[in-house]
């Protein structure tokens, strides 16, 4: 942890990805680009050199571990993909170049908007709260990030449902859905970003993503329909994971009531 998770030659990165594999890591995050939050960097700067950013993603792939990728500005964007990252977290500077090569690898865009909202609400209510760069940098990139889902989207990039949360309290993820739809995203779209989509990003399609014989059973119902109203998702009024109901018309079930 720390500092030893900095990574400055193709040698340290391998170190530090196999490292995390002997822990039992199943998910390799990198930031080859500044960030808005972190404090006195530039989102569009690449901070990672190119066979440092390869180095960790064929060290994982060989490991069996998926890479995502912070990655604001468009030059570590392109980078990532062409070394075959899994995911791009925000991908706020993206342009058409960057939506071809995400298209030619077959790499997921996680658009995070739900933070970026939260973020940029904070900075023009409280910004006292933030560090001064990082209010500036969220007043600019918030609307940024949201154009680029939008054409990333138009593009055909494929799309997976991701929040990056921290300000907003868990619970609350199913407001990424409103802002998904809000910037183009057709509500069904939306949908199979969170399930589908999001399975065969993290690697279990075969197990989770949709309703069929054989799999896990996780399902969850609300009383109105999403395709009209895509909010009904915030008011989730019953759970089933594995095939075992937690939640029934709204209440949560008692355990020896929910078991099969």
């Amino acid at each position: 942890e720390g500092k030893d998770n900095i990574v400055n030659s193709p040698e340290d990165a391998r170190r530090v990805v196999r490292e995390h594999h002997q822990h039992g890591t199943d998910l390799i995050k990198i930031m080859p680009s500044g960030g808005v939050l972190s404090i006195g960097d530039n989102p569009n700067q690449q901070l990672m050199a190119d066979d440092e950013i390869k180095a960790v993603i064929d060290t994982a792939h060989s490991l069996g571990m998926k890479v995502a990728a912070h990655a604001h500005g468009r030059d570590a964007i392109d980078a990532a993909v062409r070394a075959g990252v899994d995911s791009i977290e925000h991908g706020s500077f993206g342009d058409a170049t960057s939506y071809q090569l995400m298209k030619q690898h077959g790499t997921y865009l996680v658009p995070t908007l739900l933070i970026a909202q939260a973020v940029y609400d904070v900075a023009r209510t409280h910004p006292e709260q933030l560090n001064p760069s990082s209010a500036a940098k969220a007043l600019k990139v918030a609307p940024i990030i949201q154009q680029n889902f939008h054409n990333a989207y138009v593009a055909g990039v494929k799309i997976a449902f991701g929040t990056d949360q921290g300000l907003v309290p868990h619970g609350q993820n199913a407001k990424e859905f409103a802002l998904m739809v809000k910037y183009g995203m057709k509500p069904m779209d939306a949908i199979v970003a969170a399930t589908g989509s999001a399975a065969d990003l993290i690697g279990d399609p075969q197990d989770i993503g949709s309703v069929q014989k054989g799999r896990y059973a996780d399902i969850v119902a609300v009383n109105g329909d999403p395709l009209r109203d895509i909010t009904q998702l915030q008011h989730v009024g019953f759970v089933m994971k594995g095939g075992t109901i937690y939640k029934q018309n709204n209440q949560i079930v008692p355990r020896q009531l929910g078991t099969k």
